[in-house]
């Protein structure tokens, strides 16, 4: 008896101890268990022509809680992970989790909900993955180990200020590696790499964002960590003595939704905005503005309940009315949604009858839409759209703000000498002479390539001579961010693949250099795939596609399954992935299609603003299709595009207007190049007969909109010529402050200066900023776009930086495409600031930039401060 009692003895033991420290398991409950199990096998049949690649490391005798954390990813995991990445980089995922929770003595307090949402998943947003939880871990964990978990969190944000400040990009998220061998990132890649941090050494974390704000065109994200039992929030990469506080403290009062993405089958304490399958929307917005939960009803036009309609609550941005939360009606016909007191406009549908409304949140509790529209040929809608109010800043408290001013100073200095190391112009024109390149060219590359420089130079090194000069056009051809993380042996593959059409006379060089040498197609992450593609075929296939691209598009047709629901991060499969894997989104197959039309010497693309997959062909695009078997028709009509004289500014695209076409029972906006300048719609677009909407804009200051939505159908054959009249405010210029202009101030080389104009100039614009401070740096981003218009109306900037937020790290050479007449100064007196607030009752100080325009009698009539895009254009709008 007494041998078998210590057989029992050691095997509990012994399962105890795999479940690592306390009995800790990533899911204890059985249900969930079987929910993990489920979904896991659905997966492996999913992904069964990767099974080898994925799944073989399930039989490397893992350990209970690799088993688990292995299932629980595979079992949520979007399509584009299944395609791109193996099983054994989820492996050290999870055993790299596991260590973090071991090695920490924070690691034991962690529930296990907040363990398997927030810690063990490795994906954090759309970014491109690395082994960034490997090597962050090994960084930190010293520096932080005998901390309290709390102040941990606080300074993996001072590091990671130590690597990474704001600078905005491309829309693509670079992986979290990446961002930090740039030296910046835009707050999406901020948060992506902070929450990886976090996440690296065992603090629960999340990347939250606003998808859109109300009261600006733009969004913002930041982080959530979890620390003692609490959730807290911080400024990626912009560290504080304290939590809950940052620059967008005030803006996210203003917010309409604030939410964050869980990782699997999320049954934690959050509120959950929308459940689905793989993963949760958690509505976090009570935490930062008042709320208030609206109510939708959806009948019929019998007046009968509509289960299943989808409902978007649409707010407007950017020129067009973004759904930043989408509902499902209930057996009641009834959703709701927990939102801000501003406007948004409403839309239901169940296929191809809908209904809408523009609603003021404060005034409506329950909205009823009767399902009875159909597109209309003919309809204009004409809105003022007002955002949350503008509330008095809190009061921040001082606590621990000199120290943490000073170690700000010091992390600029750490950043600003690993970006010293990047290589030099001098390098570089010798590396250019050396292989006989353009000096000049060469170094924009180099320096554009950041801390990426050896990978683009050994590029070129590594390319044969005569081809270094279709090497330059291919770097050409590629994005910035492409420049700044695209490894030598990429490049490569792309060049010696792209090289074979080099010299055909069916097209022009630069329709070969644009659309067969650019490895670039949407936004996916970039890697070698034209020397994968070729080699699955034989020599005479390559021959036969080589010869007809409907070839190539019959077999993607065949040997790709379409499928729109499982890719649900919504990033984009590479085309390797997606010949691996042999399913994908619409989005990825189209990518996948280009590209293996470039592969095999045909010019492709996706069409500007119906993104189809097109190739050339006799000189014309030929439109592909993927919803039906057939490709697309030819049925168009010519929609053209003029200007109202009246307009104050040129409208733009996606800042002014869109244009939206109808499809399953809504206006979804086309996807043309941001900021594209009306004239370029001038002559004409070609768009599908169909149902469209094109949509107005004037964002006033303060941020409400002046907005009008006109329908309108296109028929084929059909010229459709429309006028984008911006709706303007006559509202009189008022003085609400008056400054003394005679108040001195220093220049950089320390001359007293005052602020006096010149007799020529009648309006001047000062702005009190904060250089290191994101919102400040949008403004140096908006500025430059109008630069033009700034100088048309003579108009003189001042900005003035406050002694205490002047760092090494900055220099005003940096600041470049600013109108002419601007000058930099420095003060240590903010009395201008502060009379300022006495005169208008706001609270300013804390909420730099504060932009002010006055006259030569120091009379303002024009006031923002904090967080705003668009800048430029309102003082363009204020003073003409």
């Amino acid at each position: 008896m007494k041998k078998i009692y210590w057989i029992v003895l050691l095997m509990l033991v012994g399962a105890l101890s795999s479940c690592g420290p306390k009995g800790f398991m990533i899911y204890s409950d059985d249900d969930y268990a079987r929910l993990v199990e489920k979904e896991f096998e659905r997966r492996k049949e999913l992904a069964q022509n990767r099974a080898d690649w994925l799944f073989g490391v399930m039989d490397d005798g893992l350990t209970m809680n690799e088993e688990q954390g292995l299932k629980f990813l595979y079992a949520f995991m979007p399509l584009n992970d299944l395609a791109d990445y193996d099983g054994e980089f989820f492996l050290k995922q999870v055993r790299s989790s596991l260590a973090a929770r071991d090695t920490f003595h924070w690691g034991a307090t962690i529930p296990e909900s907040e363990f398997r949402h927030f810690v063990l998943p490795y994906r954090i947003n759309n970014e491109n993955l690395d082994t960034s939880r490997q090597v962050f871990f090994e960084e930190l964990k010293d520096r932080i180990k005998d901390l309290s978990m709390l102040d941990a969190a606080l300074e993996v944000n001072h590091w990671c200020h130590e690597k990474v400040s704001y600078k905005g990009t491309d829309i693509r998220t670079s992986s979290p590696l990446a961002t930090v061998k740039t030296a910046y990132g835009r707050c999406g890649e901020e948060s992506t790499f902070t929450t990886a941090a976090l996440r690296s050494v065992a603090i629960p974390a999340r990347q939250v964002y606003t998808p859109r704000w109300a009261h600006s065109d733009d969004n913002h994200a930041w982080v959530e960590f979890w620390a003692d039992g609490e959730w807290h929030y911080l400024g990626a990469c912009e560290p504080g003595p304290v939590p809950d506080n940052g620059w967008f403290t005030e803006p996210a009062r203003r917010a309409m939704l604030i939410h964050t993405k869980a990782f699997g089958a999320y049954q934690g304490d959050g509120r959950v905005g929308n459940r689905e399958a793989q993963f949760s929307l958690l509505n976090t917005l009570e935490v930062y503005a008042q709320t208030k939960e609206l109510f939708v009803k959806v009948v019929d036009k019998n007046n009968q309940v509509v289960d299943q309609a989808d409902v978007e609550f649409q707010l407007y941005n950017y020129a067009e009315f973004y759904p930043i939360s989408t509902k499902k009606t209930d057996e009641n016909g009834f959703c709701s949604f927990l939102t801000g007191f501003g406007d948004l406009q409403v839309w239901a549908h169940n296929g191809d009858l809908f209904n809408y409304d523009k609603i003021a949140v404060a005034e409506v509790d329950t909205l009823i839409l009767v399902l009875n529209q159909n597109p209309y040929t003919a309809k204009t809608d004409v809105y003022d759209l007002i955002p949350p109010i503008q509330r008095d800043p809190f009061v921040v408290s001082q606590e621990g703000k000199d120290l943490n001013s000073k170690r700000l100073k010091e992390e600029d200095a750490i950043r600003g000498a690993y970006e010293a190391t990047f290589m030099s112009e001098e390098r570089a024109l010798e590396i250019a002479e050396e292989y006989e390149l353009k000096g000049e060219d060469f170094v924009r590359l180099v320096k554009s390539s950041r801390g990426n420089y050896d990978e683009i130079a050994g590029f070129i090194n590594k390319s044969p001579s005569q081809l270094r000069p279709l090497a330059m056009s291919l770097l050409d051809q590629v994005s910035l961010k492409d420049l700044r993380d695209t490894k030598k042996e990429i490049l490569r593959d792309h060049l010696l693949g792209a090289n074979a059409f080099i010299n055909t006379d069916t097209y022009s060089n630069d329709i070969f250099k644009r659309y067969i040498l650019n490895p670039r197609v949407a936004t996916e992450m970039l890697l070698g795939y034209r020397d994968i593609l070729r080699g699955e075929f034989t020599n005479e296939e390559v021959t036969a596609l080589i010869m007809n691209p409907t070839g190539i598009i019959a077999w993607i047709k065949k040997n790709i399954q379409l499928d729109e629901s499982e890719n649900y991060y919504e990033t984009p499969i590479t085309p390797a992935g997606v010949y691996r894997l042999r399913i994908a989104d619409e989005l990825s197959i189209k990518i996948f299609t280009v590209a293996m039309l470039r592969t095999f010497g045909h010019p492709a693309r996706l069409e500007p603003g119906t993104e189809y997959a097109q190739y050339m062909i006799n000189g014309e695009w030929k439109s592909v299709h993927f919803s039906s078997v057939a490709e697309q028709s030819n049925d168009r009509g010519l929609f053209i595009l003029k200007n109202n004289p009246a307009n104050v500014l040129a409208p733009k695209y996606h800042i002014h207007f869109t244009i939206a076409q109808f499809k399953d029972g809504k206006y979804h906006t086309l996807h043309y190049d941001w900021d594209k300048p009306l004239s370029d719609f001038a002559d004409g677009v070609e768009l599908d007969e169909g149902y469209y909407m094109l949509v107005t804009g004037n964002r006033q200051p303060g941020g409400a909109v002046l907005h009008s939505q006109e329908f309108f159908e296109l028929k084929k054959g059909q010229i459709i010529t429309k006028v984008v009249s911006l709706r303007t405010n006559d509202q009189v210029k008022e003085v609400i402050a008056t400054i003394d202009l005679n108040t001195n101030y220093q220049a950089l080389d320390g001359k007293d200066i005052s602020l006096q104009m010149t007799s020529d100039q009648e309006w001047q614009v000062i702005a009190w900023i904060d250089p290191d401070k994101e919102p400040t740096k949008h403004t140096f981003q908006d500025l430059p776009l109008l630069k033009k218009e700034l100088e048309a109306i003579n108009i003189p900037f001042t900005f003035v930086i406050p002694k205490d937020k002047l760092t090494d790290s900055f220099k005003n050479s940096e600041y470049i495409g600013l109108p002419k007449n601007h000058q930099f100064l420095v003060t240590n007196d903010l009395t201008l600031v502060e009379s300022i607030e006495d005169q208008t009752k706001k609270k300013l100080i804390s909420q730099l930039p504060v932009f002010v325009i006055a006259n030569s009698k120091g009379e303002v009539i024009y006031l923002s401060s904090g967080y705003k895009i668009g800048i430029g254009e309102e003082i363009v709008k204020v003073v003409r």
